[in-house]
């Protein structure tokens, strides 16, 4: 085995010379691929000057150097590396101010989020309900504390609240 199965990142052979080679790029590999920012996932061509450790996802129908690599990560480093995206990396895409999660086909802006965990808590697992204004009139106290007690009830549900 020559590279970790996951990232491909080059692994160091028994006997190998020069292992400071593979552990460097191996390092290299780790700066470009953990904790994802990139710059933008719109470009289907590479930019002129790009900065020193800059990093983007490319765009549909890619090319130049980037040809036939959509989806792809390309970091710059004084040249191209382009890299495959693992299933489940999570990448703050800065252009567009999201985090998505690549799915194993494309990036995915939707996270598939089932609830939030806090504390060993599941919470804000049910979609939101529809809780009615109060209309005033002559009812107007019975309303408003109807809809506190609908409000209330949700938010036990939730587990944002204890009884």
């Amino acid at each position: 085995m020559t590279a970790t199965a996951r990232l491909g990142l080059p692994l160091i052979a028994t006997g190998q010379a020069q292992k400071e080679l593979t552990h460097n790029a191996a390092i290299h590999g780790l700066d470009r691929l953990v904790h994802l920012c990139v710059a933008s996932r719109a470009l289907s061509e590479p930019p002129e000057l790009p900065a020193p450790g800059a990093l983007w996802i490319v765009g549909e129908g890619a090319s130049g150097a980037w040809a036939g690599h959509t989806g792809a990560l390309a970091h710059w480093e004084g040249a191209w590396t382009l890299a495959a995206a693992a299933e489940g990396m999570l990448c703050w895409i800065a252009d567009e101010g999201i985090v998505a999660v690549f799915d194993g086909d494309a990036w995915n802006a939707a996270l598939p989020v089932a609830g939030l965990r806090i504390g060993g808590a599941v919470m804000l697992t049910e979609s939101p309900i529809a809780i009615d204004m109060p209309e005033g009139g002559s009812v107007i106290d019975i309303e408003a504390r109807a809809t506190l007690a609908t409000l209330l009830t949700y938010l036990r549900e939730q587990g944002l609240l204890t009884s």
